[in-house]
């Protein structure tokens, strides 16, 4: 077992394999939730604690292990009590409103009918990959009126923006900027 002072609020206790059986501790069943790991975890802890003068009032520990050949490592952080966490958010990805034409008859079709119908969309692009037809529309939101017209001739799914840009990549693009009125006018 090595104990190594890291900075003021961080230490790193190093077990081997033998330490680990003379402790009787399985890296797969270690944490606080099992009593004896805690109960061995704890008895390190203090241990690092005096070997080091780290003082644990009014500070929250974090012990994170990782697994090292036989043995495990224990990376153990002190924190103060009074600093804050770091809260972080998950932004909502992306995703864009894409229609699938399986043939080109439906395309012009539903192009034609979004037209006559005097539904006009900016920031629409048109693609073709693999003998299908892509309509991708660069906002989150098509209305209730285009979205039962490119219903009745389409597949409605969510692209991301991987999907974008593959398709931007390896698509051949037919029209872009606002492909339902540049198409439904030549109708």
């Amino acid at each position: 077992m090595k104990i190594s002072q890291l900075s003021n609020d961080k230490v790193m206790i190093s077990l081997c394999g033998d330490d680990m059986k003379s402790f009787e501790l399985d890296y797969e069943y270690m944490g606080l939730t099992d009593p004896h790991s805690k109960k061995i975890i704890s008895r390190l802890l203090s241990l690092a604690c005096s070997t080091n003068s780290i003082k644990t009032d009014d500070k929250v520990i974090l012990c994170e292990a990782l697994k090292s050949g036989d043995g495990c490592v224990l990376l153990v952080s002190f924190k103060d009590k009074s600093i804050q966490r770091k809260k972080y958010r998950i932004k909502r990805i992306k995703d864009y409103p894409c229609y699938k034409f399986d043939c080109v008859d439906d395309m012009l079709t539903a192009m034609k009918k979004l037209y006559s119908e005097k539904i006009f969309f900016y920031n629409n692009s048109l693609y073709h990959k693999d003998s299908n037809y892509y309509l991708v529309f660069d906002y989150p939101v098509v209305n209730n009126k285009a979205k039962k017209i490119l219903s009745e001739f389409s597949h409605l799914f969510r692209g991301t923006k991987t999907f974008v840009a593959r398709l931007h990549e390896s698509a051949k693009m037919i029209s872009s900027g606002n492909a339902i009125t540049h198409i439904g006018s030549a109708l």
